[in-house]
């Protein structure tokens, strides 16, 4: 009887086994249900810092390369246009009249003040090719029981060298997302909530910087639009500053 009671106990492990998802497969879960060919929105960046608080707002269209305009439409720095093509950023700054390209360590550069950088707001996840991870357990945040997967740069020109993200269970979403240096300090921490119904968006994103604790910055997300025919011009190098 006891050698039966543990057959069944290894079996009922072994099924568990099977039917557990490794860190590719959540992935590509997540993946999956935030996918899309192209999207547009509007968002707007509260920054607070030991200063006070500011407020701006912009507007952004992205396709499914990762290919990102965003357009600055009220706030002190109304006018300016972020245009990120690939690992390249160009910002036109409408009162010099004049575009500035940015890549490699200048797409951590703060977006408007802000604690989100140009990574964290353009560009393609594809995590495949940029990191290698792993399923590294689970964690409960705000009630939600996420998957725990950690992330390890396979260069040395990513933004973010390590990261850990707590991704829903039953929804296969980011929920908290941590960034560090290679050396394993905690850079930041974004939080992830109010997702739209799929293809899953968050709608209220915000920063905690670990680095300048005083400082934080919080985007609320409207208008969103998937799939939507957008004007290629419009993500043109040549094109974008007029």
């Amino acid at each position: 009887m006891k050698k039966l009671i543990v057959l069944l106990i290894i079996a009922i492990f072994s099924l568990a086994q099977i039917w557990a998802l490794n860190a590719e497969q959540i992935i590509d879960k997540m993946e999956d249900v935030m996918e899309f060919e192209t999207l547009s929105f509007t968002a707007t960046i509260k920054n607070t810092d030991k200063l006070g608080s500011t407020t701006q707002t912009f507007n952004a269209i992205q396709n499914d390369d990762g290919d990102t305009l965003l357009t600055v439409t009220s706030g002190m720095d109304k006018g300016q246009k972020i245009l990120r093509l690939d690992d390249n950023i160009y910002i036109y700054y409408p009162d010099a009249d004049e575009i500035i390209r940015l890549s490699g360590s200048g797409l951590s550069n703060s977006f408007l003040g802000s604690d989100f950088s140009y990574e964290d707001l353009s560009g393609d996840d594809d995590y495949d090719d940029r990191y290698n991870y792993k399923l590294a357990g689970s964690e409960t945040y705000n009630g939600i029981d996420c998957y725990v997967i950690k992330f390890t740069a396979k260069k040395l020109s990513e933004t973010y060298q390590r990261m850990e993200m707590l991704i829903d269970k039953n929804r296969y979403v980011p929920i908290v997302e941590r960034l560090f240096s290679k050396s394993g300090k905690l850079l930041k921490t974004i939080y992830y909530d109010g997702y739209s119904t799929k293809p899953y968006f968050p709608t209220e994103v915000k920063t905690e910087n670990a680095v300048k604790k005083t400082n934080k910055s919080e985007m609320k997300v409207t208008n969103i639009v998937f799939n939507k025919k957008l004007d290629s011009s419009l993500l043109d190098k040549d094109d974008f500053a007029w």
